[in-house]
């Protein structure tokens, strides 16, 4: 008989410190206090931020699509050109096959006061060693291949055009 009702007693207790963490978040969300730099957004609100941020950086993303799309076609570069018969050598006397376009792009966008480039990992090992050649909106393509016996998978890296050239 007394198990039943200090059971229920707590039971009412871990319910009643609930409700109070509830209305507590939820004052706190209501008047914009931060507690611990932590936002309190309900899920919704979380979700519709995150939607609405994601929007947007699509919307950037497809501008700056559609600006380099304008930009090669002005160069002469839209459709992308194929590989210069000199590299499929190359790459077929590696044993290479499945030679195919991966993406054709401007490198490198001014950031504030440094610029980036946009290709990741060992890419800095190849600037380093091309520095001459690779310099902001360059066009460059890279491609993919496979390397037998192993069927590796492997890139190439072509640079199409400096935009300075024209």
């Amino acid at each position: 008989m007394v198990l039943p009702k200090f059971v229920a007693c707590l039971v009412t207790e871990i319910e009643n410190k609930m409700m109070v963490e509830k209305e507590s978040l939820k004052s706190c969300h209501e008047i914009g206090v931060e507690e611990g730099k932590q936002d309190y957004l309900s899920g919704k609100q979380k979700k519709q931020k995150m939607s609405s941020d994601i929007k947007k950086k699509q919307k950037i993303n497809n501008q700056r699509k559609r600006e380099d799309l304008e930009k090669f076609m002005e160069m002469g570069l839209e459709p992308p050109p194929d590989m210069p018969q000199v590299f499929k050598d190359c790459i077929e006397d590696l044993g290479g096959s499945e030679i195919k376009l991966v993406i054709q792009k401007f490198l490198q966008w001014s950031n504030g006061s440094s610029l980036s480039y946009i290709i990741n990992r060992d890419y800095s090992k190849v600037l380093k060693n091309n520095r001459d050649s690779l310099k902001p909106n360059s066009v460059v393509q890279i491609w993919s291949f496979h390397v037998q016996p192993n069927s590796k998978l492997s890139f190439a890296l072509i640079k199409v055009i400096d935009r300075e050239d024209g």
